[in-house]
């Protein structure tokens, strides 16, 4: 008996409920979202759902923040902000952290890709790789970070009344702030600017692009240095997620840069800690940008020693294929006569 051969499957040819929304080439993480069931608009949707959420919840948890630090509200009235206190700082840590959720669930919402892809293209934050990373990272920010610390003025630095809350605030807060930033930023707007180019390369560079303005505007700094190291974190923070396939470098990254960078506070007054006008910035954030770029260095170098890493898939190549597959005792695929495609 001859065996009938069926032409390839074209996926652009089926029902809309049928078209996996996972891709079935083999794609980077910028452009995961090119499935068949993709549309640009999907993308946008995404963005401002994610975005609308993060910014009622900023703003509740905001005004929470301030009244529990027991503001001055004539300030707020003024458009002003206030000096900043443990509340508030930790309230921005919560509402910061909410940006995971709010960008899985607007990923799965909008573009039916469950939240798991959104850490990485295997469908889930890989653990292992990510603790490896944090081992390896923590510690060499701490010594220079720690270190430039300790050669600075130490004359205010004391026990204050905060101390104790916002040495738990951080250690609890801090590092899901971080990956926050991540997931909305790099994650979910910088798969959306990525997904509107076919050639991944184009893909990869726009949502670069795209990402740093926009995570340079989040931090709202009008001092060059200061602008300069956001847009080399975003840089060092794309080209890590690209290279890696996941989240889970930058989110490291960003975790090793925040947690160091706060660990002083709890032993002085930061009210000015978003103080970010020019002038508040000099050529010390150079030694940062030093520091961010021997990060990417060590993720490279760590990326080419662990072989099994993936970093471009096609998990929806499977669907595709049994829905080409002829079930037994049936003439073709999804059982009858051949199909039209």
């Amino acid at each position: 008996m001859t065996q009938l051969a069926y032409p390839p499957l074209d996926p652009r040819r089926l029902p809309v409920h049928l078209q996996p929304s996972l891709p079935v080439g083999e794609q980077d993480y910028y452009a995961f979202w090119r499935a068949p069931r993709y549309r640009w608009w999907k993308g946008l949707l995404a963005i401002a759902l994610a975005g609308f959420a993060f910014l009622v919840a900023s703003t509740i948890l905001s005004f929470v923040g301030w009244a529990i630090d027991d503001v001055d509200w004539t300030v707020v009235a003024t458009g002003a902000l206030p000096p900043v206190g443990p509340g508030f700082f930790i309230a921005n840590n919560i509402a910061l952290a909410l940006c995971i959720p709010f960008a899985g669930l607007s990923a799965w919402l909008c573009v039916q890709q469950r939240p798991g892809w959104l850490s990485s293209v295997e469908g889930g934050v890989r653990w292992g790789w990510l603790l490896l990373l944090l081992a390896v990272l923590l510690p060499l920010w701490a010594v220079v970070i720690g270190g430039l610390t300790l050669l600075g003025p130490l004359d205010d630095v004391r026990i204050r009344d905060h101390t104790l809350v916002m040495i738990v605030g951080i250690l609890l807060t801090t590092p899901l702030q971080a990956a926050g930033e991540e997931y909305l930023i790099r994650g979910l707007l910088g798969r959306a600017v990525g997904s509107w180019f076919s050639s991944p390369v184009f893909g990869v560079v726009a949502g670069t692009i795209v990402t740093a303005a926009v995570f340079m505007a989040m931090h709202g700094a009008d001092d060059p240095w200061l602008n300069a190291f956001y847009v080399v974190f975003a840089v060092v923070g794309s080209w890590v997620t690209w290279r890696t396939g996941g989240l889970e470098a930058a989110v490291a990254l960003h975790v090793a840069n925040n947690l160091t960078a706060t660990a002083i506070l709890p032993f002085i007054d930061f009210s000015d800690l978003f103080n970010r006008e020019a002038g508040a910035g000099d050529a010390s954030v150079l030694v940062n940008v030093g520091l961010l770029l021997a990060g990417a260095g060590v993720v490279e170098l760590l990326m080419r020693r662990r072989r099994n890493l993936v970093i471009r898939s096609a998990p929806g190549r499977p669907q595709l294929d049994a829905l080409a597959a002829p079930p037994p005792g049936f003439g073709g695929p999804l059982g009858g006569a051949l199909p039209p495609w």
